[in-house]
């Protein structure tokens, strides 16, 4: 009995002891995904986009992909977009979904670049043409 008894404490410590070990091993690793994730360099960019009147309403769908507004170091993964209207860009966007308003009757081309915080192009962009009524 006493054998058993003691077989039973030290068993039981030693299970403590590994199960500590292994909530302390948890807590050393990195608790932020997005540190540790690594982004694809196969990114692609989806636009929808609805004609409201001179209103385009767009949303861009870049999967993997963090909006900032531009400035700061070049971090793969983050960045922003820059619109160009018939070929001049207009502005910069640090959101998903925006509006351009007031577009003039006609035929217009949108160009959406999607660019670092740094100002550097990815390899990516969407062309799409647009009629206002």
């Amino acid at each position: 009995m006493y054998k058993l008894a003691l077989s039973l404490i030290l068993l039981g410590y030693l299970f403590l002891h590994l199960s500590v070990n292994v909530v302390l091993a948890d807590l050393n690793q990195p608790t932020s995904f997005r540190e540790n994730r690594t982004i694809p360099s196969g990114r692609t960019i989806q636009v929808v986009h609805h004609v409201r009147g001179n209103d385009v309403y767009m949303e861009c769908i870049i999967p993997n992909f963090i909006f900032k507004k531009s400035g700061g170091i070049k971090k793969d993964g983050e960045g922003h977009l820059h619109v160009l209207i018939d070929g001049k860009r207009t502005e910069k966007i640090s959101t998903a979904a925006f509006i351009i308003k007031g577009l003039s009757k006609g035929e217009h081309t949108l160009k959406i670049q999607v660019v670092h915080n740094d100002l550097t192009n990815y390899p990516l962009e969407q062309t799409i043409h647009v009629q206002i009524n």
